[in-house]
């Protein structure tokens, strides 16, 4: 009952809806009935975007609203998508399999004791136009990676990349700059 209390009826409720919601996004086979059933529950998704099986999670904080996806992106396998607050894919956007993309930070509960070294963040989190994210890479909550950027795989990205730049490591540093 605590947890109620904490989290809110309001909040459990759109829970309940937005696992219902999940759940029929997971049956649905093809990209465009997904970028359909994700603009019915308030996405933005543009023109000749392919997504995958994708998942999310904290859909009741911003819901669906909170995810925007420009034209001609790409979304892979297994992406892990956070939408405790909002999270924006700009034009040709690659995003490759099980990348995690955050929006949020928070070790748990009101009382946690850890909070009061790490309080709760929630930002958003910014892909510009025509940045790549290799597999298994973690864009980490309020950052923005720069247009035409790279973040080589399973990198961890803990600051914003600048454009035209490579990153890779954990945490991501920057490798190079691209012509």
């Amino acid at each position: 009952m605590q947890i109620a209390r904490e989290v809110g009826f309001k909040r459990i409720i759109k829970y309940g809806l937005f696992t219902c919601w999940q759940a029929i996004f997971d049956l649905l086979p093809f990209s465009p009935l997904r970028i359909f059933w994700l603009k019915v529950g308030g996405a933005n998704v543009g023109v000749n975007t392919v997504i995958d099986k994708i998942d999310f999670f904290n859909l009741d904080r911003t819901g669906l609203t909170g995810l925007t996806v420009g034209q001609r992106c790409f979304i892979g396998r297994d992406a892990l998508l956070d939408l405790a607050g909002k999270i924006t894919l700009e034009d040709w956007v690659t995003v490759s399999p099980r990348v995690t993309i955050l929006s949020h930070l928070t070790v748990g509960f009101l009382h946690h004791p850890l909070l009061r070294v790490y309080p709760s963040q929630v930002g958003s989190t910014r892909l510009q136009s025509g940045c790549f994210i290799g597999v298994n890479a973690t864009i980490l909550h309020s950052l923005t990676i720069g247009h035409q950027a790279v973040v080589a795989a399973g990198s961890v990205v803990t600051t914003d990349i600048p454009p035209k730049a490579l990153a890779a490591g954990s945490p991501a540093q920057i490798k190079k700059h691209l012509p």
